[in-house]
């Protein structure tokens, strides 16, 4: 072969020489050998393309050229797509049936799985079906492998990703009722082996492989313990009892050295009877009835039910539906493992542990340089010395604040790490914190980036970012949505005609029927006729304000869907379509004046019986009592503000700088406000639990909204906080915070312009006001 030849023959290889095959990339190391990414870019800056690909949470894949993701589509159907890496163009779209979706919580996705690939097939996992694998080529099926559906106590919902491995799709399903590991022959998609996990609770932890004293181990995190397998047969080789509880996180892999960083709801004392009596117990009395427990549980319960009275008690919840043999419990470790052991390798492998509030539940650590990065939730980066545990800065702030659901990545120097509210900060690789760049994409972030080929790619909820270096010709495929105009004002009193029942808005805002479809919005008036109502009240028109900017920074703008700025709806027309049907079937259309209201929410019901009568139809039975006493709290805290300060949550210029001018601690009767509203967005979130499918948007609307209150109440304790000596900048920093993810919980729940109105505003007057005050503060 002359030179030329041997050139063009390796062009392929060049041209496509670096790959991000699974989650996270080779091994799940997050690290890739990419040059030139950009420190700089945007939504529109250093952008190749983006493209709209579905609903999903799925990390993207790369393999010679091409990007693969999956994603829900239209019905019960699922999809891959495949594009182009360099120009965003589809080269193909499968979609497949998923049958009955199960119940997620969010921001959980029902195509939350990331695919792997090894050039010939793409494979996916998807809950309802278990592993498909699909000609890389083409997008047709070659086959599927069904497995059980995961069943998960707390609703979480499945999460967990493939990997391939020496011809076998290797994948692991720790759920709480039958967890396991399992190796599909990757060209005939016929099972090798599968090992059971017993004494596993839920995780999603990602298998790794490490090479250690001549041999090749599949390692994988679960409850309490990391294992190591042949990878061949699926045979433990060791174990190393060291983990906590809950694993979300996947372990990274450095020559012969595992690490792992994890955070565990509760402390050492807690193991899972305390999530099981927060969130199954409905009623709060301390055991577990058969029906508190999701259907599928039944058996298990069963079987946890030792004196058969068909209720867990105290003697029988230490060990219900969990191994004895694995009672781990919650807390905060940084472990560095070496691989190579047989058996029990506790003792002896564990290079160093530190107990340190660092680690994340949700983000996994990343190997770099020698050197481990952690990043948590409100933007609190950690960095550690690999071989020796030595701290080398600790939960230092990133300078964006929110959840953090994607794991660092890193190439050519620098780590990527991306926020959920859509930005990505880039700091320099070193033993020194220093941020390079904060880049706005403008969409939510849940998925981890991925790189190959000097590019970034970066999944939101609907679409694919491809960001690179000076790129001038810009590929987009957009879904620009258009949304009203929000306002803050609801309805607080109708006031009826003589003798009549008057609706006066169901969410707390007679704008909420912006939010439903025609079917909802039928269901709703059928039920009011049954239940005796004669008229609805519908609001006059609302006085304008400028319109108040929703872009950038603002705290919860995704409820804007893109949206730059913001201003007062036109009611008549949000209002039209309700209006019309509800004249159709004889109600009264009565016209009230809006009222300022606070954004504090209120008790929509006086009563327990009517509660019942319109919620349980479409909830089922459990929901309205826990409902209820969610409201009856609700209805004291107000009581308590109508009493002390009837201004509170007022969205006004000084809504928040008062307090911070104010004298004196924390009041007394704020404090009893707090728990009072805790109180009732645990009762909420219990109703969510209880909800039949289909209905949790209505109690997800009022656990999110208490939610928003716990934080924006917490938001005000710090500013009181901050008239104490040497406090007052790092109560400033917190109050920011606290309202920012008050802001942030708002958005998840926000359904009309109401809502929306709510969060510009209390941005303009509280959020923004917080950051310069804290900037401002020496």
């Amino acid at each position: 072969m002359n030179r030329l030849a041997a050139t063009l023959a390796a062009l392929p290889l060049l041209i496509h020489a670096e790959d991000w095959p699974q989650f996270r990339g080779s091994n799940g190391s997050g690290i890739s050998s990419s040059k030139r990414l950009p420190e700089h870019f945007s939504h529109d800056t250093n952008l190749a393309w983006k493209a709209r690909v579905g609903e999903g949470i799925g990390s993207p894949v790369i393999k010679n050229g091409r990007v693969y993701a999956t994603a829900m589509a239209e019905g019960q159907k699922a999809a891959v797509t495949a594009l182009d890496a360099a120009t965003g163009r589809v080269l193909w779209r499968t979609e497949f049936d998923t049958g009955t979706l199960p119940r997620i919580t969010p921001p959980n996705s029902h195509a939350s799985s990331t695919p792997a690939t090894d050039g010939d097939r793409v494979y996916v996992y998807f809950s309802t079906l278990g592993l498909l694998a699909f000609d890389a080529a083409t997008g047709k099926e070659a086959w599927r492998f069904s497995m059980p559906r995961p069943a998960f106590l707390m609703d979480w919902g499945a999460a967990s990703s493939p990997i391939v491995h020496d011809g076998q799709v290797i994948f692991c399903q720790d759920d709480d009722l039958a967890p396991f590991i399992v190796s599909v022959d990757a060209r005939t998609g016929k099972e090798r082996w599968k090992t059971l996990r017993k004494d596993m609770l839920a995780g999603y932890a990602l298998p790794v492989l490490c090479t250690a004293n001549g041999r090749t181990d599949l390692v994988v995190a679960g409850s309490g313990k990391l294992k190591g397998y042949d990878p061949s047969s699926g045979k433990e080789i060791w174990t190393c009892n060291t983990l906590l509880r809950t694993i979300m996180v996947s372990p990274v892999v450095h020559e012969d050295v595992i690490y792992i960083a994890v955070q565990s709801y509760g402390d050492s004392t807690r193991t899972l009877k305390h999530a099981l009596l927060e969130w199954l117990d409905t009623n709060q009395d301390g055991i577990l009835a058969r029906e508190e427990t999701p259907r599928e549980f039944h058996e298990r319960f069963d079987l946890s039910d030792k004196n058969k009275d068909k209720v867990i008690g105290p003697e029988e919840i230490d060990t219900a539906f969990q191994s004895p043999d694995n009672m781990a419990a919650g807390g905060n470790i940084i472990q560095a493992i070496r691989g190579g052991g047989t058996g029990d390798v506790t003792k002896t492998h564990v290079l160093w542990n530190e107990d340190h509030k660092t680690p994340s539940n949700l983000s996994s650590p990343l190997y770099y340089n020698g050197r481990l990065y952690l990043v948590k939730s409100g933007g609190m980066s950690s960095c550690y010395e690999a071989r020796n545990g030595r701290l080398l800065w600790e939960r230092s702030r990133l300078g964006n604040f929110g959840d953090y659901y994607a794991s660092p990545i890193a190439a050519d120097g620098r780590v990527y790490i991306a926020g959920k509210n859509g930005f990505i900060v880039v700091l320099q690789d070193g033993p020194e914190l220093k941020v390079l760049g904060k880049n706005d994409v403008g969409e939510d972030i849940i998925a981890t980036p991925a790189i190959a080929d000097g590019r970034l790619y970066v999944r939101t909820r609907e679409n694919l970012f491809c960001i690179a270096e000076s790129n001038t010709n810009t590929t987009m495929v957009t879904t620009a949505s258009t949304v009203p105009a929000a306002d803050l004002t609801g309805l607080e009193k109708a006031a009826p005609a003589s003798g009549q029942r008057t609706w006066n808005g169901y969410t707390g805002s007679a704008l909420g029927q912006e939010a439903w479809n025609d079917a909802e919005l039928e269901a709703l008036l059928q039920q009011l006729r049954k239940l005796n109502y004669s008229a609805v009240a519908i609001p006059g028109n609302l006085q304008p304000f400028p319109a108040i900017r929703v872009d950038g920074d603002t705290a919860g703008r995704r409820a804007f869907l893109g949206q730059e700025t913001f201003a007062n709806p036109d009611v008549t027309a949000i209002t039209e379509r309700f209006r019309r049907r509800a004249k159709d079937l004889g109600f009264q259309i009565v016209t009230a004046p809006p009222q300022p209201g606070s954004v504090l929410p209120k008790a929509e019901f006086s009563d327990e019986k009517t509660l019942h009568e319109l919620v349980t139809p479409m909830c089922g039975e459990g929901v309205a009592e826990r409902m209820w006493l969610g409201f009856q709290a609700m209805a004291k805290a107000s009581e308590i503000i109508a009493k002390n300060d009837p201004s509170l949550g007022l969205p006004v210029p000084d809504m928040l700088t008062r307090h911070l001018n104010a004298q004196g601690p924390t009041p007394a009767w704020l404090t009893e406000v707090k728990t009072l509203y805790t109180t009732a967005m645990n009762e909420m979130f219990r109703a969510n639990t209880r909800a039949r499918e289909g209905s949790r948007s209505l109690t997800l609307y009022h656990a999110k909204r208490l939610e928003f209150t716990f934080h924006f109440l917490t938001s005000i304790e710090n500013l009181y906080k901050a008239h104490e000596p040497g406090l007052r900048t790092e109560s400033l920093v917190a109050a920011q915070e606290s309202l920012y993810n008050a802001l942030n919980s708002y958005a998840d729940a926000a359904r009309d312009s109401g809502d929306r109105g709510a969060i510009a505003l209390l941005n303009e007057h509280g959020y923004r006001v917080l950051v310069k005050a804290a900037q401002a503060s020496p």
